[in-house]
């Protein structure tokens, strides 16, 4: 059987998502897909709308054969690290394609990385200029290399995913496949196609809690369920902000100092800004607390890995122990992970144990308690012990 894989975080899943499965599997000529998702929290640093095993079942239901958590060390990070961490999984995972949608799908991404990649190692100005952010210096950098410049994030990621290839080795055995992004932008708030929304246009309507009529166009049944519902957790401005000014403000800043990414004077900010304006709402705090240097989701992940007391020690260890947690699978995705089970070298979690929730998955659980505490109705399960994977017909 053959397998293309896909990254993905499906915050939430919706009809362009099934495009992009369909169209992974047309263009390749694949049985299985198989889908390295985000858990529950996303790449900004900001919690999923919907869990992990909500958005499993979503992502089933559109197509996904298989489907593997994107542990919170890879999920939560900048591009490079977030598409490393990836690419690694589908890598061992058994696929032999990425397919990934991008805005510019004519670019040889994989030429683009070859050429930047000796250049971006060797420029001085990602550790001298800090009046601009990373992904400034970087485009100003590539396009001086390439005559390219990389504004859309799709074509960041893919970009991220050819790089990481390059840096894995992998070469020779993963080919890099981009399909034109359709439909809405990816922050388009606007609606303006009558079955593709973004994830980002869908997020603004459930904050305005629309019936799930608003929702049929461009989502299954179940999921403008699930949407008409709003998000599944608390306010992250209001409630989590709140945690987050009690462990800053009991916490001596030499302690905060020790958190992953509060380094270079980071954590003394943290705690003189909050400190100052104890009454302020999250979005005044955030613009005091950001600078030229950082990006808004660079801080917010940080402020994530705060409340998650996650040390540099702790993501280390977690980044440099790749495993394989299966969310869910179909029937197909299943006689796939069958065939490749002799051939998967890293760890594969099915159940989760206590020694787990103490070894390779101290992040994810430490999230996960994170997450079912700021659920607003009451949790019936865990997010991760007694659950078993989801399988479908």
């Amino acid at each position: 059987m053959t397998a293309v894989g896909i990254i993905a975080e499906y915050n939430p899943f919706h009809n362009g998502h099934a495009y992009h499965l369909a169209q992974a599997k047309m263009l390749t000529g694949a049985e299985t897909a198989v889908v390295v998702m985000s858990g529950n929290f996303v790449q900004r640093g900001v919690p999923a709308v919907f869990d992990k095993w909500q958005r499993t079942s979503l992502a089933l239901e559109g197509g996904a054969d298989v489907v593997y958590e994107l542990p919170f060390a890879f999920a939560v990070q900048p591009a490079h690290l977030f598409a490393r961490g990836a690419v690694n999984l589908l890598a061992r995972a058994g696929v032999d394609t990425i397919v990934f949608g991008a805005e510019h799908a004519q670019l040889d991404f994989l030429a683009l990385a070859k050429q930047a990649r000796s250049l971006l190692m060797s420029n001085q100005a990602f550790r001298t200029d800090y009046t601009q952010t990373y992904a400034t210096v970087f485009n100003d950098v590539l396009a001086q290399a390439t005559g390219e410049r990389l504004s859309e994030p799709n074509d960041l990621l893919g970009f991220a995913y050819a790089t990481a290839v390059l840096e894995l080795d992998l070469a020779d055995e993963i080919r890099l496949l981009p399909i034109q992004r359709i439909g809405a932008a990816y922050h388009q708030t606007a609606i303006t196609d009558s079955q593709i929304a973004s994830a980002t246009a869908l997020r603004d309507l459930m904050q305005r809690r629309v019936s799930a009529h608003e929702y049929e166009a461009f989502v299954s049944s179940q999921a403008a369920g699930l949407l008409s519902q709003g998000p599944q957790t608390k306010e992250w401005s209001t409630d989590w902000y709140h945690l987050l000014q009690y462990k800053v403000l009991t916490t001596p800043v030499e302690d905060l100092s020790t958190i992953y990414q509060l380094n270079d004077g980071l954590a003394y900010r943290l705690k003189e800004q909050m400190t100052r304006q104890t009454d302020a709402d999250y979005q005044t705090f955030m613009t005091s607390f950001k600078s030229k240097r950082y990006t808004w989701s660079r801080l917010q992940r940080t402020l994530l890995y705060t409340l998650l007391n996650i040390r540099q020690q702790e993501m280390q260890q977690a980044l440099d122990q790749p495993y394989l947690r299966l969310l869910g699978a179909s029937k197909t995705g299943r006689a796939f992970i069958k065939q490749q089970r002799k051939h998967v070298s890293i760890p594969v979690v099915n159940h989760v144990t206590h020694e787990d929730t103490t070894g390779i998955l101290t992040l994810d659980y430490r999230a996960g308690k994170l997450y079912e505490l700021m659920i607003k109705q009451p949790v019936r399960q865990a997010m991760d012990t007694g659950r078993i994977p989801l399988f479908t017909k």
